[in-house]
């Protein structure tokens, strides 16, 4: 086994059931199991067949993902202690949120979570169950960008009344599955971008990247329900509708796929670019894999942070 965490994947035993096993030089364990009714491969806001396949998004990790992710990851597994190199399948699993309709937290979904509690210090596992069935909507991703529950996401992911986003959190002894309701706290649909706020904890949450990108930026992406991508940058747009210049569009060469909407798009360092919004589609013809995330202004989003944060512990109000 080499000093660096790696990902693999074992067999699928049936198919409602993928399971992804993830090794650390630290002999950390993290387990990582997610079960699905088969009509959850209906799952996405577009009307035509994907371009891009699970094979396509394994291959470009593949390509791109050699060194991993340059940046710390303290667990409580790791004895709080910082370590780097771990695989951008890993790190995004344990740096994004996964939001569900409301619909789907019923009592069995929270016996469920409550199991990821109880194992074995030393061992992450990370198991649950969501029943998505006739290709319900209103599921996808999202980027935590706090430490107290603040998350970006496409605006289009939150198309219910009420969703949940479910989050890998830490106490001083393990990681486990949290869940809470959202809150919405910024909307812009024609920008597809959304900042929603959820009571709990979110001790591992991405920094920004400050600097423009070039061609030979490599980026990752995927929420930790999906096989995650590889890819470069391409071309950055403005954003459909946006008049005051506040949104861009980030053109990369990463094949997602649908379901991924929301996940974090990150460099090799664990920056935050942005937050997947639209795929390439195809029905015929297989075109070259193509997929956009969004991100706001960075100023706009932390002053639209600080100020709900405020007014929620009830301090005076920041004039934006």
């Amino acid at each position: 086994m080499s000093g660096r965490p790696r990902s693999t994947v074992s067999p699928v035993p049936d198919s409602d059931q993928r399971r992804a096993g993830f090794y650390s030089a630290k002999r950390l364990s993290i387990l990582l199991s997610t079960c699905l009714f088969p009509a959850a491969t209906m799952l996405s806001s577009c009307v035509v067949m994907p371009a891009n396949t699970h094979l396509d998004q394994k291959r470009s990790l593949e390509k791109y993902d050699a060194l991993g992710i340059d940046a710390p990851v303290v667990l409580p597994e790791l004895k709080d202690e910082g370590d780097s190199g771990f695989s951008a399948a890993d790190f995004l699993t344990l740096h994004s949120g996964l939001i569900v309709s409301g619909e789907y937290i019923d009592e069995d979904f929270k016996k469920k979570m409550a199991t990821s509690r109880q194992s074995a210090e030393g061992v992450l596992e990370l198991g649950f169950s969501v029943p998505i069935a006739k290709g319900g909507s209103g599921f996808g991703s999202c980027a935590p960008v706090t430490a107290d529950g603040y998350f970006l996401t496409a605006a289009h992911v939150l198309s219910h009344e009420e969703s949940y986003v479910l989050y890998a959190t830490s106490n001083e002894k393990n990681t486990f599955i949290d869940y809470a309701p959202v809150r919405v706290i910024f909307r812009n649909d024609a920008a597809d971008f959304a900042i929603v706020k959820a009571e709990l904890k979110t001790p591992r949450y991405l920094t920004y990247r400050r600097k423009p990108m070039t061609p030979e930026t490599t980026l990752f992406a995927g929420g930790w329900m999906h096989e995650k991508g590889g890819g470069v940058f391409l071309e950055a747009q403005p954003a459909a509708g946006d008049t005051e210049g506040k949104f861009t569009r980030i053109v990369t060469t990463l094949p997602m796929i649908k379901g991924d909407s929301g996940s974090p798009l990150i460099d090799q360092q664990g920056h935050l670019c942005g937050v997947l919004s639209t795929m390439r589609l195809g029905v015929i013809v297989k075109m070259k894999p193509k997929s956009t995330a969004v991100m706001m202004e960075l100023g706009e989003v932390e002053k639209l942070i600080r100020v709900d944060r405020a007014e929620r512990s009830g301090g005076s109000r920041v004039p934006l």
